[in-house]
């Protein structure tokens, strides 16, 4: 089992299935186990449990290709060029705060569970193309 996590930044629910009908055959040649959708003040975010296990570089991989916004994905990159390849190098905040200089938590943002996403991305790996001819 591998965890897949993928970060929407500014883009619509719409807009994340678009991506999700086009590309989901990659999640369904994965199989799924879980899918969890979330809500953010700067968009949305993405949890997957695949069938399949993955190498750290072939979830970034998958991340990457899943549209998964690209910065966090180059910090990612750069995390595990760092030599953190065990679950430290996947970051996507739960909740995310800003410290400041006295020690105090400001929140910036945290997730809160999204029913409409989570419809409409199981709908659209269900929609997405069968892989069968592609490999």
């Amino acid at each position: 089992m591998t965890l897949i996590k993928l970060d929407y930044d500014k883009i619509t629910t719409r807009d994340i299935w678009l991506i999700f009908y086009y590309r989901g055959f990659l999640i369904k040649y994965l199989g799924t186990k879980s899918i969890r959708c979330y809500e953010t003040k700067r968009g949305y975010h993405v949890r997957i449990d695949t069938i399949k296990k993955l190498k750290p570089v072939d979830v970034q991989m998958v991340q990457l290709l899943m549209g998964s916004d690209i910065h966090r994905e180059i910090y990612n990159f750069l995390r595990r060029l760092d030599g953190r390849l065990i679950n430290e190098w996947n970051k996507l905040y739960t909740k995310k705060y800003l410290i400041l200089g006295t020690q105090i938590k400001d929140e910036l943002s945290s997730e809160k569970y999204c029913k409409v996403l989570q419809q409409r991305v199981e709908d659209a790996i269900k929609e997405s193309k069968d892989l069968e001819g592609f490999i």
